[in-house]
């Protein structure tokens, strides 16, 4: 068969913007899909239209995405903004829909570089007005400029979450908490993995540095938090939570959580991919070599999608994952291959060095958030405790088995919301293990796209 393209990237962030443009330069026929409207993923979104003070704050490590967009924009390749890809075939095939239009296209080879997500845990008044994700705050304030107001509660854990009440404290909003869920004290586990974490002593002084600004402040900041909660009638109006044994409680306007993130593996999922569940940091993950290499034949994977690493690690993999795509069709040699990915290799390792200290400090606290039985895990569904309780009394063991039975998972989200939330959930109502539990199975499309735009759809290049 002749090919129009011989790859389609889907994701323009780090991962995949490094992987098409190094792609291209081999001589591949690249085509780039991505949902936003602009290129740079979450972490360099909107990075071509910031103004300069809005740079300023968010710092060096979005400003250098402008260096690996502008790459982009300059390369030899297709790149399509705003378009969704909706279903993806083992063979080749990508179905996605652009300017109201679906089209499908074959390709030898598909890199799928979708990224991480926000972590989604089900709490006690999660779904009140006022509450939302750190990160997604974050995403309104480098789209649009758009700042909490009134009084900012922030609760969670991870690096982000450090970052996120930095730059909210800079910029003037009045922040009345920091509720970590994190203990005080590095475990025996992350402490094994310090001397590793030396390598990239920058990344402990940037912690250590955002730690002290953090005290500067003067907000509280209380560490070991426990059983989270958010209550309000129609909106948010406080937040309460256990310390050391010790109820807290604090008014709010805005509740801003980060519980970490995971791989956005939907796509992964639906292409049937092996996955294995991460016991530290409590996700799944789809299963690749150091090339990027999956399980299947065609389908290559770069970036945070497979296991978060940061936006400096997905670049430097995409790059990995473009030299073994090339191998693989036949335009490089083995010998060059690995002559070229030697360099990139020693740069990954060493960005790498600091992750297990990170992972093992930041791991997941099942019991950071409470939930009661008429707490909502699946929204598309409005699934609640209650009823995955009752499902699981019923005999139901795994995710499925409740899809089927209540229908958590099954709305237009297909389990990217509650999927995660719903195997600790099980594991903790029947004393399992989350890696014997099955993944929610992803069926297309994965996005909505409506009859009219299938019964119209546009086939491209192939024949």
């Amino acid at each position: 068969m002749n090919y129009q393209y011989d790859v389609a990237v889907v994701g323009a962030g780090p991962a995949g913007i490094a992987s098409a443009c190094s792609m291209s330069e081999l001589g591949l026929r690249v085509l780039v899909l991505d949902e936003q409207a602009r290129p740079g993923g979450q972490i360099y979104r909107n990075i071509e239209k910031a103004p300069e003070s809005r740079c300023k704050l968010l710092g060096s490590d979005y400003t250098k995405g402008a260096c690996l967009v502008n790459q982009l924009r300059s390369a030899d390749l297709d790149y399509r903004s705003e378009a969704a890809v909706w279903q993806v075939e083992p063979d080749g095939t990508v179905f996605f829909s652009h300017k109201g239009e679906s089209h499908c296209v074959k390709v030898e080879r598909i890199v799928v570089a979708t990224g991480a997500m926000e972590r989604p845990v089900p709490f006690s008044g999660w779904t009140l007005p006022g509450v939302m994700g750190a990160g997604a705050a974050n995403n309104l304030y480098k789209d649009s400029g758009l700042k909490p107001s009134g009084k900012v509660v922030i609760a969670g854990s991870g690096p982000l979450l450090l970052l996120e009440a930095c730059q909210l404290a800079s910029s003037g909003v009045e922040i009345s908490a920091i509720l970590e869920t994190a203990s005080a004290y590095p475990s025996l586990e992350a402490l094994a993995q310090l001397p590793s974490a030396l390598r990239r002593a920058d990344y402990l002084v940037k912690g250590v540095k955002m730690l002290w600004d953090i005290k500067r402040t003067g907000v509280p900041h209380l560490k070991n938090v426990k059983e989270v909660r958010a209550h309000g009638d129609d909106k948010l109006s406080k937040v309460t939570a256990m310390q050391n044994g010790k109820a807290v409680s604090f008014d709010a306007d805005s509740l801003l959580v980060h519980f970490g993130v995971i791989p956005n593996t939907a796509m992964f999922s639906q292409l049937g991919c092996r996955h294995e569940w991460d016991n530290v940091q409590r996700y799944w993950y789809p299963v690749t070599d150091t090339w990027g290499r999956t399980s299947l034949e065609r389908v290559f994977a770069a970036g945070d999608g497979t296991f978060v690493h940061g936006a400096g690690a997905a670049e430097l993999k995409g790059r990995l994952t473009a030299l073994e795509v090339a191998h693989s069709v036949g335009k490089l040699s083995l010998s060059q291959r690995d002559e070229q990915a030697e360099r990139i290799q020693k740069k990954l390792a060493r960005e790498l060095s600091p992750r297990p200290f990170i992972d093992a400090m930041f791991a997941p606290d099942i019991d950071a958030c409470a939930f009661d039985d008429e707490t909502l895990v699946c929204r598309c569904e409005h699934v609640t405790v209650v009823q995955i309780k009752d499902a699981v009394r019923q005999g139901c063991t795994n995710p499925n088995d409740i899809k089927a039975l209540v229908r958590s998972g099954m709305g237009p989200c297909q389990g990217r919301m509650c999927g995660n939330a719903i195997v600790e959930l099980l594991s903790i109502l029947t004393s399992g293990k989350p890696s014997d539990a099955e993944r929610l199975r992803i069926r297309p499309p994965l996005k909505n796209v409506s009859m009219q735009e299938m019964a119209s759809m546009r086939f491209e290049g192939g024949e």
